[in-house]
C-alpha cells in the first residue's frame, strides 16, 4: 500500500470535545488542500483512540491517557463532512500488522507507545470481548501493588512498559536513551531492565491465556531488535510449557500502523463493492 500524504500536527491542549472536533474538521480541510487531494474521492475518516469504544452508544467508556470517561463521540465527528469510523488504537494497529501478516491466522499484538494497548486476531478475524475490551493488554497487573497507572489501579503493565515511562521518569527521548543504553548508563540499564522483565511477564500471561503468537509493535518497537533475543529467554524462563519463546515477534509498522489498519475498514468495503 502507498502513502499519498502525512502530516504530524503539534499536541494541543484542549478541554471542550466539541472544540477539538472543530480543530480536527479544520485541520482535515487544510490537510486535504495542502496536499491537492480529491476530496471526492475520499472514502472516509477513521478515526483511532487510545480508549474503550462503545459502538452501540457512541461513547468513548474509558480513556485514562486522554483523561476521559463516557463521553460521547458525536461532538469529535459532528463537523466531518465525511464518513467516520471510530476504533480503539491497538485494535487497529494489530489488525494492519494481521493483515500485512497472512500467515498468522491467530495473534495477539502488543502496542508500546505512550500507553500500553493491543489487539487479538483469532483464526483470521478481530475477537473484541464481550464489552469491546479485548487487548486492553496495558491494564494487565504485572506488579501487584506497584506503581500508580492513570486508570487508578496499580501495577499495570502501561507503568512499566511503556515508552512515558522513559520520557517522563528520565526527562529524555528515546533516542537519547538508547544512545545512553549503548553507553552502559548505569542508570538506564537499570530501568530497562526493569522494563523487559515486566514486558517479559505480560507477554507470558498473554500466551498462557491464548496460545498464540505474540506481535510487538508501537514506536517503541523499532529499538527493539537488539534486545529481542533477552526478552526471549526471560520469558521462556517463566513459561511453565515451553523452553522457548520464538513465537515474540516484531512488527513491519511500528509508526504507521494505527493509521493503516483504521483505513482498512474502508479500503476493505471499497474492495468488496469491486
Amino acid at each position: 500500500m502507498q502513502e499519498l500524504a502525512y502530516k504530524k500536527t503539534d499536541e494541543i491542549e484542549m478541554h471542550c470535545v466539541p472544540d477539538l472536533g472543530l480543530l480536527l474538521a479544520d485541520e482535515l480541510e487544510k490537510f486535504i488542500d495542502e496536499n491537492r487531494l480529491d476530496r471526492y474521492k475520499l472514502l472516509g475518516i477513521g478515526l483511532a483512540l487510545p480508549g474503550v469504544i462503545d459502538e452501540e452508544k457512541k461513547q468513548i467508556t474509558f480513556a485514562p491517557t486522554l483523561r476521559m470517561t463516557n463521553i460521547s463521540i458525536d461532538g469529535l465527528i459532528a463537523h466531518l463532512r465525511y464518513p467516520v469510523y471510530v476504533e480503539n488504537d491497538g485494535t487497529s494497529g494489530g489488525y494492519a500488522e494481521y493483515f500485512l501478516q497472512p500467515e498468522k491466522s491467530s495473534m495477539a499484538y502488543l502496542s508500546l507507545e505512550n500507553g500500553v494497548g493491543g489487539a487479538v486476531l483469532l483464526n483470521g478475524a478481530p475477537y473484541f470481548g464481550m464489552h469491546h475490551r479485548s487487548g486492553e493488554f496495558g491494564h494487565m497487573c504485572v506488579e501487584p501493588g506497584g506503581l500508580a497507572c492513570a486508570c487508578g489501579k496499580n501495577g499495570c503493565m502501561e507503568c512499566y512498559c511503556s515508552a512515558k515511562r522513559i520520557s517522563t521518569d528520565l526527562g529524555i527521548t528515546l533516542e537519547e536513551f538508547f544512545a545512553g543504553l549503548e553507553q552502559h548508563n548505569p542508570e538506564y540499564e537499570t530501568l530497562w531492565e526493569d522494563l523487559l522483565q515486566h514486558l517479559a511477564i505480560g507477554i507470558n500471561n498473554i500466551r498462557m491465556a491464548l496460545d498464540c503468537d505474540v506481535v510487538l509493535g508501537g514506536f517503541l518497537s523499532q529499538y527493539m531488535t537488539p534486545f529481542l533475543p533477552d526478552l526471549r529467554r526471560r520469558t521462556a524462563a517463566l513459561n511453565t510449557f515451553e523452553d522457548n519463546a520464538d513465537y515474540i515477534d516484531l512488527c513491519l509498522y511500528p509508526r504507521r500502523a494505527v493509521m493503516l489498519g483504521v483505513a482498512l475498514y474502508f479500503i476493505r468495503d471499497f474492495i468488496e463493492t469491486i
